[in-house]
């Protein structure tokens, strides 16, 4: 058995425990709960200390910026949960008024586990609380429930692997919950997989077996995607399969075995919700979702005569209900995949709201309103993916709503004129791709999805870059003009390649593409230093090019060929240039125009070079180590003190004289812990400044470290779904 335990410092020192190896009756062995470490909602504050001392850690604020698949009122006030498809999880902190990210802990290896599939809190302790976590595409489909018992803080982490697995950015990823608690006996959980049906454990998750679920899996990969206990009846519970024939099933001895419900919708169950009289509202689309659905209905459900009544006001599909839990006519109905023009003038999904049990429904998207709350780029967006609904039990007016962009709430959705405000503040679930930083600069950042932003004060939300294109791969800013902008997105059917000439605040695409007839995209793209040429080797093309008039007319660069190549201008003289990918260095001195292979036998490659300040600096990271150049890559200095170097960054000095201080993810010959390393004497000694607690799953897409060259002991890191992690030295 694999055990792997996960130490994290606040307040209090907590430990999480991650065990491997489970089979169909293998029990979690020497694990260390928190239980004595629990802390009432709103204790914790926004302020994400702890790990190594003198650091303390968070992400760079921007405000949502992904899919939030799930969210849930607890039993206790001001408590929620929101889950995510690619960035974890997080817990509204009523104190601070924002969500706070529950997965700092998850490793590079373990990064599929920030794909949380489902939750489950317990009814009535809003501190224990379960999460189904795994993503196909990565650690290799590793599936795990992580539990807590003091609001997520720590975890105790138990792999299913073997039994079931999960994808948390899958299709039909908004479907839900496929997690349940017997809440007459909470030692009993049930767990739905995309494959192999329905798993329980009757010791609170420490130990599972398979049941014998006629499903074990579906055509469209979502499987068992619902399992709801009816809480008036002991022991009934009822699970949904992701496809529109023998979809329903029950189950009378808390998931132990299971039969046909006896009756199934012609459509594919999205989420289910019970009444206090046992009826179920079943909620419909004809796909899986979030993207691929075209129609839907709300089901009631009646056990007692075994007939189900359509009481949807529409033939849209349907994301989720809410049912008041102090008068039952009053409810609340969310489409999915629906686009009517909302207040903002965006498109995206609508609100139903009945008083009367759904005999009568009130579109209230004319009725409604739409605020940012502070973030300004949701300023245009919309409510869209609409697939899961909570409601405050001590405020039934209080709703919230999850969406692509993040989550929505709603203070007075009863009302005449109910006012909907966007709800990510904490929420940081962008996919960054790029991090610049300037002596006396703003941050800026590129991210997929979102184009991007500048950031004044990396704790405020700021304004994204104009002239959205998209998903932004690569941004440039010429380091001696910072005029002269250029970021470049798109896809196989549109070139995006924009530029700016007046520092970002306006853009306009390139006038011309680098070779007529080809739709050239994506990519990586470099000013030299003063702006005069713009160079860009598209993500679909194996050669790159080079512009001199800002896109109106191109040429082909000499000498720089290959795929995945990273390029960068000189900081301060513009005949050079510098670009690295594939085991080989090229440098050019006569502006982009030709390149030239350097030191193709000494290096290893990782993916980006690290630019000086001073001319023909840079630094090398190489899977071996680290090197630096001085003379534009004539010759190299290789760190003797660093063993693998994956990223590199530069920040700004302590003190006035005093060398830059390096940041490296990986490790040293001292320390071979792999994480987040920094010098402040060019690399003769190292420090480690992050720990298990604080991984963030590793420099995702981006792949990319930084440091801050404005501020002594700050540093930035990409991530798979966190956004931009920062670690910032406590004591400047």
């Amino acid at each position: 058995m694999l055990k792997k335990k996960i130490s994290v410092v606040m307040a209090a020192v907590m430990c999480l425990t991650c065990l491997a190896g489970c089979n169909s009756d293998v029990a979690a062995t020497d694990s260390t709960t928190a239980a004595d470490a629990q802390l009432p909602a709103g204790e914790v504050t926004g302020e994400l200390s702890g790990g190594v001392d003198g650091w303390t850690y968070g992400q760079v604020a921007m405000g949502g910026g992904g899919f939030v698949t799930g969210v849930f009122s607890t039993c206790e006030e001001n408590v929620y949960y929101a889950r995510t498809d690619v960035g974890g999880a997080y817990r509204w902190n009523e104190q601070d008024k924002q969500w706070k990210s529950l997965n700092y802990w998850v490793s590079p290896e373990d990064v599929g586990l920030l794909g949380i599939s489902a939750i489950a809190v317990d009814p009535e302790n809003a501190a224990k609380v379960y999460m189904l976590a795994g993503t196909e595409y990565f650690s290799g489909g590793k599936t795990c429930i992580l539990i807590s018992e003091n609001y997520g803080e720590s975890f105790d982490v138990v792999e299913l692997t073997d039994m079931i697995k999960v994808h948390g950015n899958g299709m039909g990823r908004g479907n839900g919950e496929r997690l349940a608690i017997d809440p007459n006996n909470k030692e009993t959980i049930l767990a739905g997989g995309c494959s192999s049906g329905i798993i329980r454990s009757t010791d609170g998750g420490r130990t599972w077996t398979q049941t014998d679920f006629p499903v074990k899996g579906t055509t469209n990969g979502n499987g068992v995607n619902i399992i709801v206990f009816d809480p008036n009846t002991e022991g009934l519970v009822y699970a949904a399969a992701s496809q529109t024939s023998e979809n329903l099933f029950v189950s009378k001895d808390s998931g132990a075995t299971w039969t046909a419900l006896g009756w199934n919708p012609d459509l594919m169950p999205q989420r289910i919700k019970l009444d206090s009289k046992g009826s179920l509202y079943v909620v419909c689309g004809d796909k899986e979702g979030p993207w691929n659905q075209s129609k839907g209905a709300v089901y009631k459900y009646d056990p007692a005569s075994g007939t189900a009544e359509n009481i949807a006001p529409t033939e849209n599909p349907f994301g989720d209900i809410v049912i008041d839990p102090t008068d039952e006519n009053k409810m609340v109905l969310v489409t999915t995949q629906t686009w009517v023009q909302q207040p903002n003038g965006s498109w995206g999904d609508t609100f139903f709201t009945t008083t009367d049990g759904g005999a009568n429904w009130t579109d209230i998207i004319s009725k409604m309103t739409m605020s940012t709350n502070d973030i300004p780029w949701i300023e245009d967006c919309a409510m869209h993916w609409c697939c899961s609904l909570s409601m405050n039990p001590f405020d039934t007016d209080e709703i919230m709503v999850t969406s692509g962009n993040g989550i929505f709430a709603c203070d007075n959705i009863f009302d005449e004129a109910p006012a909907f405000y966007f709800n990510s503040n904490g929420i940081e679930e962008t996919v960054p791709m790029d991090i610049i930083t300037l002596p006396d600069y703003p941050l800026v950042t590129a991210v997929m999805d979102y184009d991007g932003f500048v950031h004044e004060d990396i704790s405020k939300h700021p304004q994204r870059h104009q002239d959205k294109i998209g998903s932004t791969t690569s941004i440039t800013i010429a380091a001696q003009n910072r005029d002269y902008w250029a970021k470049v997105g798109g896809n196989d059917s549109t070139q995006m390649l924009s530029i700016s000439t007046d520092g970002g605040k306006t853009w306009s695409a390139a006038r011309r593409k680098p070779e007529k007839g080809k739709n050239y995209y994506q990519g990586c793209v470099a000013f030299n230093a003063d702006g005069s040429r713009l160079i860009w080797l598209p993500s679909n093309s194996s050669f790159a090019f080079y512009t001199e008039d800002l896109g109106a007319s191109w040429t082909k660069c000499e000498g720089l060929m290959g795929k995945d190549i990273y390029i960068i201008g000189d900081s301060v003289n513009p005949d050079y240039v510098y670009a690295y990918g594939k085991d080989k260095l090229y440098v050019s001195s006569d502006g982009g125009k030709n390149f030239t292979k350097k030191g193709t036998d000494l290096f290893l490659f990782e993916d980006r070079i690290c630019i000086a300040p001073e001319e023909g600096c840079f630094y090398l990271p190489t899977g071996g180590g680290l090197y630096k150049t001085t003379d534009h890559g004539e010759t190299f200095t290789q760190y003797e003190t660093v063993a693998q170097c994956n990223s590199v960054g530069i920040g700004k000095a302590k003190n006035e004289g005093d060398p830059y201080v390096i940041y490296i993810y990986g490790n040293t010959k001292e320390n071979q812990t792999i994480g987040i390393h920094m010098s402040e004497d060019d690399g003769a000694t190292w420090t480690l400044i992050t720990d298990e607690a604080h991984q963030f799953g590793g420099m995702g897409n981006g792949d990319m470290i930084n440091g801050d060259l404005n501020v002594y002991g700050r540093c930035y890191m990409t991530t798979v779904g966190l956004g931009v992690v920062y670690c910032d030295k406590t004591e400047k």
